[in-house]
C-alpha cells in the first residue's frame, strides 16, 4: 500500500500495520470545523501543491461558508503522537539512498504493510473520490 489516500485510508480502517514514512514528507492535517452546522472534517493539504493557499480547502463546498482551522499541525507530527492509537508501527525512510529517493519521489514519501488485504476503491464514494478530493487533496 503506498501513496497518502489509500495508506490513510487503511490507517482509518485498521488495516495498517506497519507505516514507512519519508523523514522530510511535505503535508499538514487540518482539522476544521463548520460554524454553521458544526461539523468538522479533515484534510491533509501538501505545500508542494500550494494546497495551503487555496481557498476551496477552507470552505465548505455546499454553502461556501468559511470553515474554522480547529487544529493545524504537520502530518507526521500527528502521527507521532496518535499511531499507537491505530496500533500500527512507524519506520522512517531517508531519501539518502536509491530505494529510499525512489519510495520518496515514486510514492510520495509513505506507505505501508497491511494487517490484511483490503480493496480502498470500496470505501471511495460514488463520485470516484473519498470525500470529494482526489489523490492530491486527501481527508
Amino acid at each position: 500500500m503506498f501513496g497518502i489516500v489509500d495508506t490513510l485510508k487503511a490507517l482509518e480502517l485498521g488495516a495498517l500495520e506497519v507505516m514507512l514514512l519519508w523523514e522530510d514528507l511535505a503535508y499538514t492535517r487540518y482539522e476544521f470545523r463548520n460554524p454553521h452546522t458544526d461539523k468538522t472534517t479533515v484534510h491533509v493539504l501538501t505545500e508542494v501543491q500550494e494546497q495551503q493557499k487555496d481557498p476551496k480547502f477552507f470552505c465548505c463546498p455546499e454553502n461556501n461558508t468559511e470553515l474554522e482551522v480547529v487544529t493545524s499541525e504537520g502530518l507526521t507530527d500527528w502521527l507521532l503522537l496518535n499511531y499507537k492509537k491505530f496500533g500500527i508501527q512507524i519506520e522512517f525512510i531517508t531519501d539518502k539512498s536509491s530505494d529510499g529517493n525512489q519510495f520518496c519521489k515514486g510514492f510520495g514519501g509513505i506507505g505501508g504493510f497491511l494487517r490484511y488485504k483490503i480493496d480502498v476503491d470500496d470505501f471511495v464514494e460514488d463520485d470516484g473520490n473519498m470525500n470529494g478530493l482526489d489523490d492530491d487533496d486527501f481527508i
